[in-house]
């Protein structure tokens, strides 16, 4: 027990295997914990991630599922080759072409960000110095630590939620508020651009055209809430790890700037081979 709740601990791959992949489908329901859903989440409600499992769950599991499968990724790729190209050109113009050590940190938060604004709003944020890329960023890196099953203590003990020394509640009440201004934002945004006719194509423009949609307001945003924290994470933390490793393995670097050269080939005359790592 961690408090009043029961906790199994997983202690070995080959239970971790048996568990999480055998038993993949048992294991998409998420327990309900005080501090995210009950407080945090009370406004714009859960991710998909973090949705006891229910018929509602299986809707938006479905319609992610199809915004993320093999042809409409491939739709994707201009929109990766875009912020991908803007990450380096970032990387190469702030490091100094190669010779100031930069911390690469803001311009990874930005590449991962973007993807998730363009996917769901249809909008990027063109500057590192743009009020809301620092507003989103913080704010979700904020909300990522709520998200912790061992970071919250007052989720086990009930007894620390009345504690005038516990701020974990007053920080995730201050979060969602802020939270809920930019979901305010992108959603409005969005919706004039819809009334206008100057919408570019994206997951939550295409469902709030669609009479038929089978998604209603709740379940719109949890997806668009999972897009952009989703993101923020996973694609941040991978793309942090892959900058680490070219940067302690030059040979990596070697190989994946001859396969650049060999997709490209003419587009590339002139361009200076210098690291960025």
């Amino acid at each position: 027990m961690l408090g009043n709740e029961p906790v199994v601990v997983v202690n070995t791959a080959k239970a971790a295997h048996e568990t999480f992949l055998a038993q993949g489908n048992a294991m998409s329901s998420r327990p309900m914990f005080y501090t995210f859903h009950k407080i945090l989440s009370s406004t714009a409600g859960f991710t998909i991630g973090t949705s006891p499992a229910s018929e509602s769950l299986k809707r938006r599991r479905k319609a992610a599922a199809s915004a993320l499968n093999r042809p409409s990724v491939q739709s994707y790729i201009p929109f990766l080759h875009l912020e991908t190209a803007n990450f380096i050109k970032d990387l190469y113009e702030r490091g100094g072409q190669g010779n100031k050590a930069i911390d690469c940190m803001p311009m990874i938060q930005r590449l991962s960000l973007n993807l998730s604004l363009t996917l769901n709003w249809g909008v990027r944020i063109d500057s590192l110095d743009d009020h809301l890329f620092n507003e989103i960023t913080d704010t979700e890196e904020y909300i990522s630590r709520f998200r912790s099953t061992t970071g919250n203590l007052q989720d086990y003990i009930p007894i620390l939620r009345y504690s005038p020394i516990n701020r974990n509640s007053a920080k995730a009440v201050e979060m969602r508020a802020r939270r809920d201004v930019y979901l305010r934002r992108l959603n409005s945004e969005l919706q004039e651009r819809i009334n206008n006719g100057t919408n570019r194509p994206c997951i939550q423009g295409n469902v709030l055209k669609d009479p038929e949609a089978k998604l209603n307001e709740e379940e719109l945003i949890s997806i668009s809430l999972t897009m952009l924290s989703g993101g923020l994470d996973t694609i941040t933390t991978t793309l942090a790890w892959a900058v680490a490793l070219l940067s302690q393995r030059p040979d990596i670097q070697e190989r994946g700037w001859n396969e650049i050269k060999r997709a490209y080939g003419d587009d590339l005359a002139g361009t200076q081979t210098t690291s960025c790592c």
